[in-house]
């Protein structure tokens, strides 16, 4: 087997999927695909085995001696059969992108569809997100198949943009639709005496104000002194969640009380909110806690008027119990429990 020279692994698995660096032994079929499927592809005219010959030769080849190759192409199998190929196209090495192209056998579409791109999706994902470490990926699709962009959004694709009439196909011009998806692969730490500043920052950010229960701008000597405190607390679990690139990007607080209770609360930097990564900060954060604490259950208090804070935490696990006066305002509460999960 052919290795590419950026990936640690050249083989990905999903369940009885995988894909693996581009094989000469499928270079027949994939020609066969590609001239069946012409119709959605950026291909002006049939393929010979000539030019596909010369292709694999010269092109294919050609990847595994770059250390930064413009594509990426892998054959992908379903329980170790063939079933089409694809990978990342157009890679971006400075901006850390790629467009996905995928194909599948012909005769397998009508069944297999659905099941088959979305496997494939999770296993490119892989590819660009935890081997390449990109920042985003995206599908460049001619509006001919619908059920390709109800498969995309499952897995958590976003339609980017839509561009009219861009591309000429049996006498009519269709519109061309991007979908894309952004890594939001994060990590965490306990907090540190040398978080001191960024906690201040965030405390007093307007909106973490505004849909706090006590509105009040905090005074940095008295911040110093709370937060020097919670780091000693061994009730009071503090997580500072970070990015691919190292950037902070929120914090998570839990804190155990008396009893079997604890509550929790979150914040993000602004630079980095509309990226779903607070439900993704709620859910690592609550299950480190739940995983040392199996007995706890940890209750989220929301003012009904943060919607989205309230839908993070759904996405999260977390179950709505009830709505209630808390701090004297009127709350959502939310609870999760080790056996949630």
């Amino acid at each position: 087997m052919r290795v590419y020279k950026c990936l640690n692994t050249n083989v990905f698995k999903t369940d009885s999927f995988h894909i693996e660096p581009l094989r000469d032994a499928d270079k027949y079929e994939i020609l066969n695909i590609r001239n069946e499927q012409l119709y959605h592809l950026r291909q002006s005219e049939p393929l010979t085995v000539a030019k596909q010959e010369n292709y694999f030769a010269t092109v294919v080849s050609d990847l595994f001696e770059i250390e930064k190759p413009n594509q990426l192409l892998f054959s992908f199998f379903h329980q170790n059969q063939f079933v089409g190929y694809g990978g990342l196209v157009h890679i971006n090495w400075i901006d850390k992108h790629a467009e996905i192209s995928f194909v599948m056998k012909t005769a397998l579409e009508k069944e297999f569809f659905a099941v088959f791109w979305s496997n494939y999706l999770q296993l490119i994902e892989k590819v660009a997100f935890e081997g390449l470490k990109f920042h985003k990926i995206f599908t460049y699709a001619f509006d001919l198949r619908p059920h390709l962009y109800e498969v995309l959004l499952s897995c958590d694709f976003t339609e980017d943009a839509r561009l009219k009439e861009h591309c000429y196909f049996d006498g009519k011009y269709f519109d061309v639709v991007i979908h894309s998806k952004i890594n939001t692969g994060i990590s965490f730490r306990k907090a540190s005496e040398e978080d001191a500043q960024i906690y201040f920052n965030w405390t007093n950010d307007p909106s973490v104000r505004s849909n706090s229960y006590h509105s009040d701008v905090i005074p940095y000597e008295n911040h110093i002194n709370w937060f020097q405190s919670k780091l000693k607390d061994e009730n009071c679990l503090m997580l500072i969640f970070q990015n691919q690139d190292n950037q902070n990007i929120g914090q998570v607080r839990i804190q155990k009380g008396e009893g079997y209770g604890a509550v929790i609360g979150v914040s993000t930097d602004e630079n980095h909110r509309g990226k779903g990564y607070a439900s993704q900060m709620i859910a690592l954060a609550s299950e480190e806690f739940l995983a040392k604490n199996p007995d706890i259950c940890i209750s989220a208090y929301i003012k009904l008027e943060n919607a989205a804070s309230a839908k993070a935490f759904e996405k999260a696990g977390f179950v709505l119990k009830e709505t209630l006066q808390y701090e004297n305002a009127a709350s959502f509460h939310y609870i999760k429990k080790y056996d949630n999960r």
